[in-house]
C-alpha cells in the first residue's frame, strides 16, 4: 500500500511539473496596427505583448504587377516587400495587394502581409495580417495594416 501511495505521489508531481513547464512556454499572439502615410509609419500594439509602439520610415521594393480581371473589374495584383525601419528595429514583410483604379487617377488597394524577417524587437517574429489603403494621383499613399505577431 505504501509503495502505491509513493508511486501515485510521483505521478502527480510529474504531472504538475509538466503542466508548469508548459505554462511557461505559452505562445501568445499580439495584435498590432501599422499605419503609413508616404514614407512614414507608426506601429501601435493593439493588445499587450513584447512589441512596443514604434515610429520611423517605411519603404516598398521589388513590385511585380499582374493585371487581371475579377468580375469584370480590372485589378492589378502586386507583391512588394515592405520594410519598416524604426527606433526599435527593422521588420520586413511580403505584401500581396490588389489595386483597383478609381476615377481621376485615384486607386484603392487591399491585401495581406506576412513577416519575412526582423531585427531588434522584431527579431524572431512570425505573423501577418491584412491591409488596405488609398493612393491619390499625386501625394502620399495612406494605408493601415493590422494583424498578429508571435515569437517563434
Amino acid at each position: 500500500m505504501f509503495t502505491k501511495v509513493i508511486a501515485l505521489g510521483c505521478i502527480v508531481a510529474a504531472a504538475a511539473y509538466t503542466a508548469a513547464a508548459d505554462a511557461g512556454h505559452v505562445v501568445t499572439k499580439q495584435r498590432v496596427a501599422i499605419e503609413h502615410t508616404g514614407s512614414s509609419f507608426v506601429l501601435t500594439p493593439l493588445t499587450p505583448g513584447a512589441v512596443k509602439r514604434d515610429v520611423g520610415t517605411i519603404s516598398f521594393c521589388c513590385w511585380t504587377e499582374h493585371p487581371t480581371i475579377h468580375d469584370g473589374e480590372a485589378v492589378d495584383i502586386n507583391d512588394p516587400e515592405m520594410t519598416i525601419t524604426g527606433k526599435r528595429g527593422t521588420l520586413v514583410a511580403r505584401n500581396r495587394v490588389g489595386y483597383v483604379d478609381l476615377m481621376h487617377g485615384w486607386s484603392i488597394f487591399t491585401g495581406t502581409w506576412t513577416v519575412i524577417s526582423g531585427t531588434g524587437q522584431y527579431a524572431g517574429l512570425v505573423g501577418g495580417g491584412r491591409g488596405a489603403g488609398v493612393a491619390p494621383p499625386a501625394g502620399d499613399t495612406n494605408a493601415r495594416f493590422e494583424g498578429f505577431l508571435t515569437q517563434k
